[in-house]
């Protein structure tokens, strides 16, 4: 879960630095599609990868897309100066992670009792998040060659830099790799639950009519409209917002560290309270609002210390919301254990959509220097998904919804 993130999202930071790198003109917006080639892996491939989870199970699944991952991670040190064959690695290494990321809930199914699966979700979200964290992160405070436009910087210091980076990527991404397949197991010796087997679920066709899988799905959207949309333009926007931007662990790092790292925090304290509670519909809603009033602060902060505070906060309301709601996707009648990489499949899917469109529609819509019309799209799109998760019935206490 965790290199996939990293690689992924090693330029989002220092795009304005390895731009020219990759053979473009400074300044071409066109670097962003780095960052939407996850979402748009996961658009394609997520549903058809959930269904083979289901039947084909971790080892395969999970293992395959680590190789890949490490595979197109290794050619993007080669290829560096050919921006389209850097992409394609970029794709390629996201199709490993959808094979990886569709395996969460079938992993947190297969191995703990129904009463755990929400924290045990939760810590399989934790490492994604890690590895976003390192991600962006490590990124910056690696970047020891000028900045762009700083005196000294030159294009081969700036490739020499990204080139260590990413050797480092590849050497974690090959250990792990080794790692996985030298202790992963696809089941236990006996299901967690006695009943497990004999839990209610339905067809494909069943789970598709099901309006509450719907409905969490675009929740998805929502969040992972904010949660990738902002990734891409954190740099951007804290300039457009007067906040000044240094290398090392500035700005936009500190806003992409304190989103995470409280984000990790939440991802693991929320879903436990939820199981101990057996509750979801109450942390759904208090997140969604709590996310909505974040991300408008931190889209039109004055200061870096309140960009600070309100990314601390949508990191650990917003990121909660995902283990607890692919959770209750799991809990409904028409879903169930068989169903639960077709589920997450699913819901991967709008949610990386949303990142997709996400960060597309959040530089079509700047005016000038300004995001606030992108802040705009992103609280409306979180109101709506509000709206919408309010209609769905509570599926704790072992309540399972059945249409």
């Amino acid at each position: 879960f965790m290199v996939g993130q990293m690689m992924w999202l090693t330029f989002s930071l220092i795009r304005n630095e390895v731009t020219e790198v990759f053979g473009l003109v400074a300044g071409d917006p066109s670097v962003v599609l780095l960052t939407a080639s996850q979402p748009l892996a996961f658009i394609i491939l997520s549903i058809p990868v959930g269904w083979l989870a289901d039947r084909k199970g971790l080892i395969m699944v999970a293992g395959l897309g680590a190789i890949i991952q490490t595979l197109f991670g290794t050619l993007r040190i080669f290829l560096i100066n050919d921006f389209a064959m850097v992409f394609v690695c970029q794709f390629g290494l996201s199709i490993g992670s959808v094979m990886i990321q569709n395996c969460i809930v079938y992993l947190s199914v297969s191995w703990f009792p129904k009463g755990e699966r929400g924290l045990a979700t939760g810590v399989s979200t934790l490492f994604m998040l890690l590895g976003m964290l390192l991600g962006t992160a490590l990124s910056m405070i690696l970047w020891t060659a000028p900045l762009y436009g700083d005196p000294g910087f030159t294009v081969a210091l700036a490739q020499a830099n990204v080139e260590s980076i990413l050797y480092l990527d590849v050497i974690l991404a090959a250990i792990l790799t080794v790692t996985f397949f030298a202790v992963a197991r696809d089941k236990p010796p006996q299901p967690p639950d006695i009943d497990v087997l004999a839990e209610a679920t339905g067809s494909i066709r069943r789970m598709l009519k099901d309006r509450n899988v719907w409905f969490i799905s675009f929740g998805f959207f929502a969040g992972f409209g904010i949660f990738i949309g902002l990734t891409a333009i954190v740099e951007e926007l804290l300039v457009s917002l007067g906040i000044p931007i240094t290398a090392g662990l500035g700005s936009p790092a500190i806003v992409m560290v304190l989103l995470l790292v409280f984000g990790i925090i939440g991802a693991i304290v929320v879903p436990a309270i939820s199981d101990k509670v057996q509750k979801r519909k109450p942390f759904l809603m208090i997140s969604l609002i709590v996310g909505i009033i974040a991300t408008f602060v931190l889209g039109t902060s004055t200061t870096a210390e309140m960009a600070y505070v309100s990314a601390a906060v949508l990191g650990f309301f917003l990121i909660a919301v995902m283990p607890i709601a692919l959770s209750m996707l799991e809990e409904f009648k028409t879903v169930g254990p068989e169903l639960s990489g077709a589920s997450t499949g699913l819901a991967f899917w709008f949610g990386n959509l949303g990142g997709f469109l996400g960060t597309i529609l959040l530089e079509t819509l700047r005016v000038g220097t300004s995001y606030f019309y992108s802040i705009i799209y992103l609280v409306v799109i979180m109101v709506v998904a509000t709206v919408l998760i309010l209609t769905i019935p509570e599926t704790g206490q072992g309540d399972e919804v059945t249409q």
